[in-house]
């Protein structure tokens, strides 16, 4: 990731329109007589003819209700030199700042095509959200809409841009962008089971996870089992056509919505079958990625399908469904490596170790027990109790549970001696941090441990 870009950087200016000094044209709608429920800023796209496109995504949307926009008469960039996720990285971090300068809660922006006109929305938002929630919108999704997009798209962008936001609200505006997109929502729910038949290709598939990122985003908001289960044919009717070994960035995307989407639903229904659905959408991503070309989102597949294979082992087949997570944990280790990547690659130590220890008391394994210590030693090197104490907690727990286990194998006093600090420990981090379950969890661990402990002494 490069450095931060200096907050008096902007992006080139590519015609008179942009000549202007920094900073957003405010338009508060009359109507406005709160607080408003979603701030957007939206600027100029990148291409022929991005001012107007700029100008009419504000106009669509300025007489909305609950919405404030912005105007922002300049340019944000994906071009240059680099990868796609670098050169998408770099114009988040100018993005940020821009969001930051107006308050605003997300960006629009894009590019339009000289080619052939058609253009390419992207969204920014200011506030996180996980990677693996479902409809959760980051910077390599882009929504395809021909240079003159009609109603029902531009209906589609609203839903959009309220949908990416509102799951990461709290109440009472998470309420109202509920209420905002619920009838957008159901409108969009049609077109699945009558999808568009004017639109291209790529376009359809475009707009066909969108919709499905739309609604499994209302699912998020109201937990409307019908909504999942729509994001989920939405997904599936997008990928009967998106692919393109060319370019499968997109698809694969499209995989990682359709997963995180079957991991909610298998969770919601208690359901093994959707988890198995969820190994595959994440394993197709991962190969059309492939491991050369776009290595981290290959690796991140590979994390992920490690994930659910952990979470399928609960159901079925659970050797085998740990091992291939392992597998897959091992895959993704070697890309995010502990020099390149610390972060990731203590989450994956540790991801790996609790795999290995759940398949090493399946087939009572003290070998595998072991490894999976070592998984977790090794993930404490970076995951520090005085810098990331929560996470340091987590692990140190494992390391406890998975030293116990080797005890319980072999009797080894040093791993009971082990176990007791870790519990203790976490006992103390997670009581500091106000988790009160984990801690009287760990601390019931460590006091069972130190009745073995008296026992052996007496």
């Amino acid at each position: 990731m490069k450095d931060m870009i200096d907050w008096l950087t902007t992006p080139p200016l590519s015609d008179g329109s942009d000549n202007q000094q920094a900073g957003p044209n405010q338009f508060v709608p009359a109507h406005l007589a709160q607080a408003p429920a979603i701030s957007i800023l939206v600027c100029n796209f990148d291409g022929p003819a991005g001012h107007e496109v700029g100008q009419r995504m504000q106009k669509d949307m300025a007489s909305e209700s609950g919405i404030l926009i912005q105007h922002f008469a300049k340019r944000l960039k994906s071009g240059g030199k680099g990868t796609l996720v670098e050169r998408l990285v770099a114009a988040a971090e100018t993005g940020r700042k821009w969001l930051a300068g107006s308050s605003a809660d997300v960006l629009i922006w894009g590019e339009v095509s000289p080619d052939d006109g058609f253009i390419t929305l992207r969204l920014l938002c200011a506030q996180a959200d996980g990677d693996s929630q479902p409809g959760s919108v980051g910077l390599g999704d882009t929504l395809r809409l021909p240079g003159n997009y009609d109603v029902a798209m531009a209906g589609l962008v609203h839903a959009a841009v309220l949908a990416a936001v509102g799951p990461r609200k709290s109440n009472p505006q998470r309420q109202e962008l509920m209420d905002l997109l619920s009838e957008p929502a159901d409108n969009l729910s049609a077109l699945i089971e009558t999808p568009p038949s004017t639109l291209d290709p790529s376009c359809f598939s475009s707009v066909m996870t969108a919709i499905g990122n739309i609604l499994a985003s209302m699912w998020r908001l109201n937990e409307d089992p019908a909504r999942l289960d729509m994001a989920v044919k939405a997904y599936q009717a997008s990928l009967k056509q998106s692919y393109d070994k060319d370019n499968p960035v997109n698809w694969a995307l499209t995989q990682n919505h359709l997963a995180s989407t079957l991991l909610a639903k298998s969770k919601q229904d208690r359901d093994p079958v959707p988890l198995r659905a969820a190994v595959e959408a994440y394993r197709g991503a991962a190969a059309a990625l492939g491991s050369h070309l776009h290595v981290n989102d290959w690796a991140l597949a590979q994390s992920h399908m490690g994930d659910a294979l952990v979470k399928l082992a609960n159901f079925e087949n659970g050797a085998q469904c740990l091992k291939e997570a392992s597998e897959a944990y091992q895959q993704a280790l070697k890309v995010f490596t502990r020099q390149t990547m610390p972060g990731p690659w203590s989450e994956l130590m540790n991801q790996l170790g609790i795999a290995l220890m759940n398949l090493g008391e399946i087939v009572t394994s003290n070998r595998i027990l072991e490894q999976s210590a070592s998984c977790f030693r090794q993930s404490l090197d970076v995951r520090r109790r005085e810098i990331t104490p929560h996470l340091w907690a987590q692990t140190a727990n494992n390391l406890g549970a998975v030293t116990f286990a080797i005890y319980k194998e072999n009797e080894n006093s040093s791993a009971l001696h082990e176990a007791a600090a870790c519990f203790k420990g976490a006992s103390e981090v997670y009581g500091q941090l106000g988790r009160r379950d984990k801690a009287l969890v760990a601390q019931r661990n460590m006091e069972r441990i130190e009745e073995i402990q008296k026992g052996e002494a007496g």
